[in-house]
This record gives structure tokens, C-alpha cells and sequence, in this order.
């Protein structure tokens, strides 16, 4: 058998390499090369293999990802480090170090990656060396010595029969392919040659290894699935994490390798993949949307799970997507917008706005919220907007057109309005995220909760955040000018995020990586809102490892760390109410209070940038941030309440490892905080304040009331009657006040709006229940039957005008 694989492998120019095999790891890879080889092999069709060739011709001047080759080393310096058996001088000794750890073989996490990284440089400073030839900076004989071939094959060797069992990740699926397709492209000539029997034996034998680290683009990871067997298929980049959004045509050099292999099956999957994707998924349609990450129906986006990186992996897949199928066009595999595609497109347009202020990305919305950011960019989909405008206006109608020219134009100047389109503006209840955003030109809000249906927002000790422990518990976050957080984050307590319950004690966490972050264990959050100015949410707080929903296996050793985190329950809600926001929360228990530290509900943490005073109103009385936002305790909780603006030093380096390649980062930062101290052990203790967030003076009276606040309905009305905002923990309960009764059949969120004649109900059901087709609204007597949103729109406000 081994005699009759020799000589299939000696006609294919793979005889060197199959010498190589020595271990499985090589032989499969060698194996998996083999058979896409011949795949594509057997494929014929006249029209798409010129169309093949023109696209190979272009790549040589097109490189992938070509920032990545922004390097301290030169071509030069590349090619005199190279000795005479293909291996770099300047690596050698870490080569010495990772072959006497055993590194390559060990089933080591750590020493996997660090030999990824290794291997990473290797076909990077080819890649240098063939690039310097592409752009004619060094002449072939220069550029492709026998040493810089044996390279090729020096680390490749060592990379292919690495360890499958080990997770192979960023090095091996994203970078050294990369690397390789990027050689092959610059040496193009030289590799056609190859391909058609001429040239040198060690030139074969390159070629032949730089597509099958190409093709670990395709194969790495593992998944230990069925797709393993055969990774050209579409269940193979649907239903996991490694394969869906970013993560799958984002960076990956997949279109580059279907050319490498001339594969016609490959460039057919990658077309209708591209087509496929620009789509949403929610709660309720996971299991059947096509990729369980990318935009969510509620005009937001998941990545890593279901956590909202709206900016991250769910735009670099659909990103990436576009620009697949705008290379596409006018070519065998030329792919048409959908309406369904152009509906995913507009309403992501639409909700992402929403995560973007003034030149701002909100805070908590990737791992890099603690990098100091000072100044404002364009909105992340602009790129998407004029590629979409130049290459397929026809898929969109008049009006659609319009609108993206417009969104296109605003986005530019880094402030989106959208007169007259209502849809950018108003407020907004995030379903699939558990968010709720208010957004006007003279302010933003955000209410960022949390359910055990989300993810929470990952930490990355290492590279990124290092303390995003409660991003997602709670936190509302007040602009005006879009970067108040931006210089304070340097110095942040982050046991004080605004508006989270918690134990105070940030000297007592350590930093971690955590993939998917913390969430509430409780199945209940909601926010209803018609739209307009007002809105009500709220939900159960109580704070749990992300990672304990689905993987088990460490909860012991996640237990024991950053135990401060846990044990504090709470019933928390926001009422929007015009210009202001009013905070309840009851049932404050701390079920740990053997453990250090207060339990405090932090009202604001922010940059201190004017002057804050004092203001005294008819039975109020406010602490206001000049030209910023107002903040009133309830008087029944004055006693509690505390405030403090201070110069704090920053240490960037502790709240995020990135901000080490950031220059001139501000050494100290004036902070303006305030809290309400809850004690040392509270049992179902309670809370109410008030943030303004208007111009000028807040009115000398509360414009609302108070109508209950306790673990089973929180709720507040308008003094004036016109607006009733309710939160039901229980369905059992009526809400009672003064001319007002109002009961619900299931647990949810009510906002009831009256402007005039015109009654308008907003319903939306705190448990996002498939199964819950309806909710009875009881008010003064009569019974209004909501029907809920179903299938993708499962959580979303059902709105009914009488």
C-alpha cells in the first residue's frame, strides 16, 4: 500500500514530502491535499477556468491582508539570515528552545501557540523576501535561491505534523496561510511552471507545501465533526464558532486558496456561502439561521457567541462577504442580492447606528473598550455603504438607494442624524442583546443588561481587557460629546460601572481571559418602547460565568477565582420618561457577606470635565456636571448616597496590554463618581435615583411618580397621567395607584402612551417565550389582548395604538 501511495504521490510532485511523513499529522495533511487536488482536478468547465486564470493573474498584484507584512525586517535582512538549509538565524534559538520543550508534539495549549507564533515569523519573512520580487525590488535569482525554497519546506514540515489534538487556531488557520498565499501569488510564474512539470524538483516540492499550508485555511481547526471529512461543504462553515462570521470568510485566505487549487468546487461553495450569510439570526432561530453568529434581528450583531460585537465578527463576515461577491460579479459565479439579503443589510444599518455617537463606538462592545481611543472615526459600516453604492445599487429600491447615500454622506462627516428617517433616532429595545439605547442629537443613553440567554463580554488577559466582569450587568452610560468614558476608563474602578449593583473591591480581582464573559442567571429582561422618546426595561441580576452554561468541566476552577463577583441579586429597572431617566431597584441581597467589601449601586463613573455643584429644587435636590447630566437621589435614600470628583492616576497597561503600542497616553485623569452604599449585608434593600439628561436646570419637581418598587412590579407614571411604565416580575400581581389598575398574564414590560385621543401599548415579554403567542393587558378593567412577535422577532415589542 505504502509502494502504491509513492508513486501516486511521484506523479503528483509530492515524493519529497511524502519521505517527510512520518508521523499522522503530516499524513493527513498530505492526505487532505491529495484529495482536494484531485477534486479540483476532476471539475471541468471552459468558462470558469479562464475565468480561474484572469483571477490568478490579478492576485499577484492584489496581495491578501497586506498589512500583515508591516514588518521591522527587510527583504534584504530576510534573505542573509537564510543559511543554506532553509532555516532563519534569527530563529534558530527559539527553534532549539521549542524542539527541546517538545513543543511541536506536546499537548499543550501555551506551547502550541507559541510555536504557531514561531512558525508565523518563518512564513512571514518568506513572504517578505517573495513580495520584494513581486514589486521588482529584487531580481528572481535574488528571490528564489534553493535556500529560501528549502525554507519553505523547512517550516512547513514542522508545521503540518503538529499536534491535531492540540486547538491550532490563529497561527494555523489565518496567518501562515496567509503567508503562503501570498507567496505562492508573488512567485505566480514561477509556480506555473511548477504546476506543469518545469523547473527544479525543490521548486516542486515548495509549491506543493505552500498549498497545503494554504489549505489549512479550510481544515484548521479541527472540529471533530463529520464536516472534518470534508471541509469544501456548507455545513462546515455554519454552527460553530471557528466557521461563522469573521472567523470564516473574514480572515481567512479562502478565495485565495480556491485559486491556488484551481478548484472549481471550492470558488462555487465560497460564492453561495458569501450569498447565504448577509442574513440574521435571534434567540429563537438559532438552531435553523444560517449562521448562528453575524447580524441579529434586532438590528444588532453576535460574535464569539452570543454576545453583542456588533462591530467586530459579525461586520468582517458580511464584510467580507460583500467584497467575495462584488469580485464575483460579471464572472461564472456571479451572485445576486436577495430581498432578504438587502432587508439583513438595511436593518443592521439602521440598529448599528445605535452603537455610535458623534465619531464614538459605544464602550462595551468588544475587548478593546479600555484601549484609549481619544478621537472620533467614521461608523465601521461606511466602507460597506459605498461599496454597496457603487456595486449594487440595482439590488435596492429608490427609497432604499437614497437612504444609504444619505447614511453614506452623514457617516462621513462622523454625526448620523437621517432627517426625516425616524428609524435612526428615538429609542430602541435590542432584543437579541438585551440592550435598550436612546439616541437623539443631544444626548445618548445606553441600558446594557443582562439574561442568561446572552454571553456577557469576553476579556483577553493577554492582548486585550483584562476586567470585563460587568460590561453587561446593568450599565448605563450618559453622553453628550460621545467620548465621556474614553480618558476615564485609564483610571476606572470597574466594580463602579454606572448603574450596576456589586461588591465594591476592585484591588481584590484578577484579570482573565474569558470568551464569552458573565451574564445573569435569570431568564428575564425586557425593555418595551414604541419608538419614540420614552421606554421601560428591567431584569434579574444576579451574576454567573457565561462559560457555566455550556462547558462544565472547569466550573471548579472558575469558582475559586474573582469570588467578589458573586452573590449579589437584584431587581433592576429604567424608565425613560422625556428628558429623564429614573433607576429603581429592589431585592438587594447579598448572599455572601463573608466576603469583603460594600454592596453599592454606582450612579455615574465618568471623565470630570466642568464644573459640578449642587442644585435645589422644589423637594429636590440634584448633584449636576456643568453642560453634562443632573443626578438625583430619592430622598429616602439620601443618607446612602456619596460623591466624589478626584485626580486619579491611570495605569493603561493594567486595564488593557494593547494600549503598550499607544503613545502619549494621559498619565492621570480627573474622575467624577457617585453611589449609594447598600452596606455591608443588605436583604432585600432598595434604591431609586433619577438622571436628567435635558438642557439647562432638571424641573424643580419630579415630573413622575413612583408607583411601586419591590420584587414583584416596579413602576413609574407621569405626573401629567400620560405616560404608565411598568415592569412585572410576577403575573400574579396588580399594579395599583391612583385611578390605575393594571394587570398582566405573563411576565413582561408595559409602556402605555397617551397623546391625546390615541392610546399606544407597548408589550414586550420578559422571558422571550416561543410559546407565548399572546399577553393580556388588564387596565381599568378592560382586557387588551397583545399578540407577541413570533419566529425571528420573538422578544421584540408588540405595539397595539387604540
Amino acid at each position: 500500500m505504502k509502494k502504491l501511495l509513492f508513486i501516486l504521490y511521484v506523479l503528483l510532485g509530492l515524493s519529497n514530502i511524502c519521505l517527510y511523513a512520518q508521523d499522522k499529522e503530516t499524513q493527513w495533511a498530505i492526505d487532505n491535499y491529495l484529495r482536494y487536488y484531485r477534486e479540483a482536478q476532476a471539475m471541468k468547465s471552459p468558462e470558469k477556468e479562464k475565468a480561474i486564470d484572469a483571477f490568478r493573474s490579478s492576485f499577484r498584484q492584489s496581495p491578501f491582508r497586506y498589512k500583515v507584512l508591516n514588518t521591522p525586517w527587510s527583504a534584504q535582512e530576510c534573505l542573509q539570515q537564510l543559511d543554506a538549509d532553509g532555516a532563519f538565524s534569527g530563529l534558530k534559538e527559539k527553534e532549539e528552545y521549542l524542539r527541546k520543550e517538545n513543543a511541536f508534539k506536546k499537548n499543550s495549549f501555551d506551547l502550541q501557540e507559541e510555536a504557531g507564533n514561531f512558525l508565523t515569523d518563518a512564513f512571514i519573512m518568506v513572504w517578505k523576501i517573495a513580495d520584494a520580487y513581486r514589486k521588482g525590488e529584487i531580481s528572481e535569482e535574488q528571490a528564489l535561491p534553493d535556500k529560501v525554497l528549502k525554507a519553505i519546506l523547512h517550516y512547513g514540515n514542522i508545521e503540518i505534523s503538529r499536534l491535531n489534538e492540540t486547538r491550532r487556531f490563529h497561527a494555523s488557520c489565518f496567518a501562515m496561510p496567509i503567508a503562503a498565499v501570498n507567496t505562492y501569488f508573488c512567485y505566480l510564474n514561477q509556480m506555473d511552471n511548477a504546476e506543469s512539470g518545469k523547473g527544479s524538483v525543490l521548486l516542486k516540492e515548495a509549491c506543493d507545501m505552500l498549498k497545503i499550508i494554504g489549505l489549512q485555511a479550510w481544515t484548521q481547526p479541527l472540529r471533530h465533526d463529520e464536516t472534518d471529512k470534508n471541509v469544501v461543504s456548507i455545513p462546515r462553515f455554519r454552527n460553530h464558532v471557528w466557521w461563522v462570521g469573521g472567523n470564516s470568510i473574514g480572515y481567512r485566505p479562502l478565495f485565495y486558496v480556491a485559486f491556488m487549487y484551481r478548484s472549481i468546487p471550492m470558488i462555487d461553495l465560497l460564492a453561495e456561502i458569501s450569498q447565504k450569510c448577509i442574513s440574521t439570526t435571534s434567540q429563537n432561530t438559532y438552531d435553523e439561521s444560517f449562521w448562528t453568529e453575524g447580524f441579529t434581528a434586532d438590528g444588532a450583531g453576535w460574535g464569539h457567541g452570543k454576545q453583542c460585537l456588533i462591530w467586530g465578527y459579525p461586520i468582517d463576515g458580511t464584510a467580507n462577504a460583500i467584497d467575495l461577491l462584488s469580485l464575483l460579479k460579471g464572472t461564472p459565479w456571479e451572485q445576486k442580492l436577495s430581498r432578504e439579503n438587502v432587508s439583513a443589510l438595511l436593518n443592521y444599518f439602521r440598529g448599528g447606528n445605535f452603537y455610535y455617537y458623534k465619531g464614538y463606538i459605544l464602550p462595551c462592545l468588544d475587548r478593546y473598550s479600555m484601549q484609549y481611543k481619544p478621537l472620533p472615526t467614521e461608523i465601521r459600516y461606511s466602507g460597506m455603504l459605498k461599496q454597496l453604492i457603487e456595486d449594487w445599487s440595482g439590488s435596492f429600491t429608490n427609497e432604499e438607494l437614497k437612504e444609504i447615500k444619505q447614511l453614506y454622506a452623514e457617516s462621513l462627516k462622523n454625526v448620523i442624524q437621517m432627517a426625516p428617517y425616524a428609524c435612526y433616532s428615538g429609542t430602541r429595545w435590542f432584543f437579541n442583546n438585551d440592550d435598550l439605547i436612546k439616541k437623539n442629537e443631544r444626548y445618548h443613553i445606553i441600558v446594557n443588561m443582562a439574561s442568561v440567554r446572552c454571553d456577557g463580554l469576553e476579556s483577553a488577559d493577554g492582548f486585550a481587557d483584562c476586567f470585563n466582569f460587568y460590561t453587561t450587568d446593568g450599565t448605563t452610560m450618559f453622553q453628550k460629546t460621545g467620548n465621556e468614558y474614553r480618558k476615564a476608563f485609564g483610571a476606572y474602578d470597574v466594580t463602579a460601572f454606572p448603574g450596576v449593583t456589586a461588591r465594591e473591591g476592585m484591588e481584590n480581582l484578577t484579570p482573565v481571559t474569558n470568551w464569552r464573559g458573565y451574564c445573569s442567571m435569570y431568564n428575564f429582561a425586557a425593555g418595551a418602547t414604541s419608538g419614540g422618546e420614552n421606554a421601560v426595561a428591567g431584569y434579574i441580576s444576579e451574576k454567573m460565568n457565561a462559560e457555566d452554561k455550556t462547558h462544565t468541566t472547569n466550573q471548579t476552577k472558575r469558582a475559586g477565582k474573582n469570588q467578589i463577583l458573586y452573590g449579589v441579586k437584584a431587581y433592576k429597572s429604567y424608565f425613560m420618561l422625556g428628558d429623564y431617566m429614573v433607576a429603581l431597584g429592589a431585592g438587594i441581597t447579598n448572599k455572601r457577606p463573608e466576603l469583603a467589601g460594600n454592596i453599592r449601586t454606582t450612579i455615574e463613573q465618568t471623565e470630570h470635565t466642568d464644573s459640578v455643584y449642587l442644585y435645589k429644587g422644589k423637594g429636590t435636590e440634584w448633584i449636576v456636571q456643568e453642560d453634562k447630566f443632573a443626578y438625583s437621589v430619592f430622598p429616602e435614600y439620601k443618607k446612602q448616597v456619596h460623591y466624589t470628583c478626584e485626580t486619579r492616576a491611570t495605569d493603561w497597561m493594567k486595564m488593557n496590554k494593547s494600549n503598550k503600542d499607544t503613545k502619549d497616553l494621559p498619565k492621570e485623569v480627573d474622575i467624577f463618581q457617585i453611589w449609594i452604599d447598600h452596606g455591608k449585608k443588605p436583604v432585600n434593600d432598595t434604591y431609586g435615583y433619577v438622571v436628567y439628561a435635558g438642557t439647562g436646570k432638571p424641573s424643580g419637581e419630579y415630573p413622575f411618580e413612583v408607583l411601586r418598587n419591590d420584587t414583584l412590579v416596579q413602576a413609574v407614571k407621569s405626573i401629567n397621567n400620560e405616560i404608565i411604565e411598568a415592569v412585572f416580575y410576577d403575573a400574579k400581581t396588580t399594579l395599583k395607584g391612583k385611578g390605575l389598575s393594571l394587570s398582566v398574564s405573563a411576565p413582561c414590560v408595559v409602556l402605555i402612551e397617551q397623546q391625546g385621543n390615541k392610546k399606544t401599548i407597548s408589550v414586550t415579554d420578559a422571558r422571550m417565550d416561543k410559546e407565548c403567542k399572546e399577553i393580556d393587558i388588564t387596565l381599568n378593567g378592560k382586557k387588551i389582548t397583545c399578540k407577541m412577535p413570533e419566529g425571528e422577532l420573538c422578544g421584540k415589542s408588540a405595539i397595539l395604538i387604540l
